[in-house]
């Protein structure tokens, strides 16, 4: 059952239209992702759902209740700022306590809470600390225990690891994903990483100039995009307009376009056994970039640079060589519509079997 809808928002700053005909609904207890590229309207989404602006039109409901004109400091949320936010001269205790004490809380109950939270987060011990001796890994912890603190019933996150380094970061999203689980608060996050959104999220809302494009669990949005903006930017994905040169591709009619990625393609050395050689593509390597656990390998084939993933255990190939390219199969674009399209060698070989 839906715990957070939006029906119909429309949100104008100025002549900037920011937020278009939004409608979203997210279950309760959920981790829910808001990713988009710069300026397609994630954070408007997420500061309306906070009560810090207000829609020029349509409905926000929480729990059942139109909370358009209730205060946000009335809606039981938690806000958790991509730049941390802590007050700098009031210590680990003083930040995750000033919640409850505006709350008037009695100070038993704050010590309570607050040790609660400190060994929830990791930080028991460091509650002395002002933020300038903490690490940026243990400021947003301190950050998300502080939003924790008055036991919200919603959970708000603005790109909470942006202003932190990559290990960091990495380790953070486990740690995020393991508290909001154990916590069961319902949850949403603004993030352009989309690594980020894929690992920790339960489900992703994808935003681009205002709108909802999507949305769905990872593993849907990654396999079935349902529009061209989702096929390009949900992994790492190559647009073609000639893909009915490559061989045993076809085209239904001249508007259609493509998106290959780099899963969809394997790189063969001359002499190394490839099923489907007749099908495969002849193509010079151009750039190689290592990946860590694999190599990116870019090929140009027809005029277009296609990528592919070989592994860092397979012969190497160099730049300049020779290679066979083989695409298994690759995103068709229809009057806006997504479509995978298979090798056809492939398909005809399944019915010969």
């Amino acid at each position: 059952m839906a715990y957070v809808e939006l029906h119909d928002i429309n949100k104008h700053f100025k002549k900037f239209h920011a937020s278009k005909d939004i409608n979203i609904s997210i279950e309760k207890g959920k981790l829910v992702a808001l990713l988009g590229p710069s300026g397609s309207g994630k954070t408007t989404i997420l500061r309306m759902i906070a009560g810090l602006e207000n829609p020029d039109s349509g409905e926000i409901v929480i729990d059942g209740k139109v909370v358009n004109d209730v205060p946000g400091s009335e809606r039981g949320i938690g806000f958790v700022f991509q730049s941390y936010a802590l007050f700098r001269y009031m210590t680990v205790y003083d930040n995750i306590a000033f919640g409850l004490r505006v709350k008037k809380t009695p100070e038993n109950e704050i010590k309570e809470r607050v040790t609660e939270l400190l060994d929830l987060i990791g930080c028991s011990g460091l509650e002395k600390r002002f933020p300038s001796q903490l690490s940026g890994g243990q400021r947003q912890r301190v950050a998300f225990a502080r939003a924790l603190a008055p036991n919200p019933h919603i959970l708000l996150l603005d790109e909470p690891f942006a202003a932190i380094d990559a290990k960091v970061r990495l380790e953070l999203r486990s740690w995020l994903r393991q508290m909001i689980t154990k916590l069961n608060i319902t949850s949403i996050f603004v993030t352009h990483d989309q690594d980020e959104a894929i690992e920790v999220a339960d489900e992703i809302i994808v935003t681009n100039q205002g709108r909802v494009e999507q949305t769905g669990t990872p593993q849907e949005l990654y396999k079935n995009p349902a529009t061209p903006f989702v096929a390009q930017f949900i992994g790492q994905s190559t647009e073609v307009q000639n893909f009915d040169e490559f061989k045993c591709f076809e085209k239904e009619d001249e508007s259609q376009t493509s998106f290959i990625r780099p899963e969809f393609v394997s790189i063969f050395k001359k002499g190394e056994s490839l099923q489907f050689e007749k099908s495969a593509e002849e193509a010079i390597v151009e750039d190689i970039i290592f990946r860590g656990s694999n190599l990116e390998v870019k090929t140009r084939i027809h005029g277009n640079l296609i990528s592919a993933v070989r592994s860092i255990n397979d012969p190497a190939v160099e730049i300049g060589e020779e290679v066979f390219v083989f695409i298994y199969r690759l995103y068709v674009v229809t009057n806006d519509e997504v479509s995978l399209l298979i090798n056809s060698s492939i398909a005809e070989e399944a019915i010969v079997i």
